[in-house]
């Protein structure tokens, strides 16, 4: 395993630095960690990042990351959102070999993850709250905050998929409400309406909207024919297996983006699991 001070590792993170470097045909690099480099190629014509791993007996694996976005410019890959890429594929491509190229759409999102990093709307807040109320510690609220930013995000996601579906959101909760309980599950609409904590003049409503697109049918119960059940048709079904597909892949997603292990993610749960039982 080559040593963190390794020679020819200059600091990359300064745009400053980068630009008062030669261009030349094999990259600048730095040492990131032990065995991953990140690596700024300049040419005459553009600027790129590259990252290499060592593999062992003295050799490396290298590759592009993606192109770099340089002092005053608005595309490409920042120094940080290069180094995360980089310490990603390192991670991953000890188990799987990945591949490191970063497409441009990626780079964007990446840039975009690291900048979603840095003060945001939602600190403006706590800071805003700081300087009027400096006796009170907004740190706990604007956690909460981000909580319920992270649900609107994630209910625009699920209204994406229900509109793919030629739907709406309110009526998707009914039909994967109803697809949870069961291949041939049936509920009561008062169930329905509890368990999606909404009025019953709200899932009345559903439910009509839903019979009409031919996506759930009414049933009477068995052994009491004047109790009412609503149960999904093939195409409801079909339309919920589809969507939570969705759902599921997009989630995966965004985790993969965000870098996030599950352990990480295990351990939040654990955290939000407390909150919630004790509120």
């Amino acid at each position: 395993m080559p040593k963190n001070n390794a020679p020819n590792s200059i600091d990359l993170s300064s745009a400053a630095v980068r630009l008062a470097l030669q261009p030349r045909a094999k990259p600048y690099w730095q040492v990131c960690t032990p065995g991953a480099h990140l690596g700024y190629y300049k040419g005459n014509r553009g600027s790129a990042w590259y990252g290499r791993k060592f593999v062992g007996d003295g050799k490396y694996k290298q590759a592009k990351i993606g192109p770099a976005r340089d002092e005053n410019g608005s595309t490409g890959l920042s120094f940080e959102a290069a180094r995360q890429e980089l310490l990603r594929w390192a991670a991953v491509n000890a188990e799987a070999g990945a591949d490191l190229h970063v497409t441009r759409s990626e780079a964007v999102r990446a840039t975009r993850r690291v900048d979603q990093l840095k003060p945001n709307r939602l600190d403006a807040i706590s800071q805003a709250w700081a300087h009027v109320r400096p006796d009170v510690d907004f740190w706990l609220p604007g956690f909460f905050l981000r909580i319920e930013y992270a649900h609107y995000l994630h209910d625009r996601r699920v209204q994406e998929v229900a509109k793919q579906a030629g739907t709406n959101v309110g009526d998707m909760h009914v039909l994967l409400a109803l697809r949870r309980n069961g291949p041939d599950g049936a509920m009561r609409p008062t169930d329905l309406y509890r368990e999606l904590l909404v009025t019953s003049g709200a899932i009345t409503k559903r439910l009509d909207s839903l019979m009409a697109q031919k996506l759930v049918e009414r049933v009477a119960a068995v052994g009491d024919r004047r109790s009412e059940l609503v149960r999904l048709t093939r195409r409801g079904l079909a339309i919920a297996d589809a969507a939570m597909n969705r759902i599921a892949s997009s989630l995966k997603d965004i985790v993969r983006a965000s870098g996030v292990s599950h352990a990480e993610l295990k351990h939040v749960d654990d955290c939000f699991r407390r909150l919630i039982a004790a509120m």
